[in-house]
C-alpha cells in the first residue's frame, strides 16, 4: 500500500524535512502532532489553552479535509498538556470541531514542549469515510 504525504498551505510543513504532517495509507490519516505555532512566529490566537487547543484542531481538520475526509472522521487523538487543569478548557475548544461519537481520546501531562509559548499538542488518527452515516 502506497504512502500519500498530503499538505495544504493552511498548515505549513517543517522546515528542514525532519518529519511529515500528514500522511495516508490506505483510509488511515496520520497527522503529526500540531500546535497553535504560527510559521511567521508567535502563536496563533489570543495564547489561552481553550483557544490554543481551538488552532490546533483547525490545523488537524484541515490537514483531515486536504486528504479527502471531515472532522467525523478522526477516530482518536492524543494531547499532551503542560496543565493538567488545562483539561476542561481543551474539553470545550473539542466540542467546537466534534460530536458523538467523540473520537477516542489519551490525554498526557508532560513539562516540555517545542517553544516556550505552547501549552498543547495534539496529533490524530483519521479514517476516511468513518464520519459518513
Amino acid at each position: 500500500m502506497p504512502v500519500r504525504k498530503i499538505t495544504t498551505p493552511a498548515v505549513p510543513e517543517p522546515p528542514g524535512g525532519i518529519f511529515s504532517n500528514c500522511l495516508v495509507v490506505g483510509d488511515t490519516v496520520h497527522i503529526s502532532g500540531q500546535h497553535a505555532g504560527n510559521p511567521a512566529g508567535g502563536l496563533l490566537g489570543d495564547g489561552s489553552a481553550e483557544d490554543q487547543a481551538r488552532q490546533t484542531f483547525r490545523k488537524i481538520v484541515a490537514l483531515v479535509e486536504a486528504a479527502g475526509g471531515t472532522a467525523a472522521d478522526i477516530v482518536k487523538l492524543t494531547i499532551y498538556a503542560l496543565n493538567m487543569e488545562d483539561r476542561a478548557a481543551i474539553g470545550r475548544a473539542r466540542k467546537e470541531f466534534f460530536s458523538d461519537p467523540m473520537p477516542c481520546s489519551t490525554f498526557i501531562g508532560i513539562n516540555a514542549l517545542v517553544a516556550p509559548d505552547l501549552l498543547l499538542e495534539i496529533d490524530a488518527v483519521a479514517i476516511l469515510g468513518a464520519g459518513k452515516p
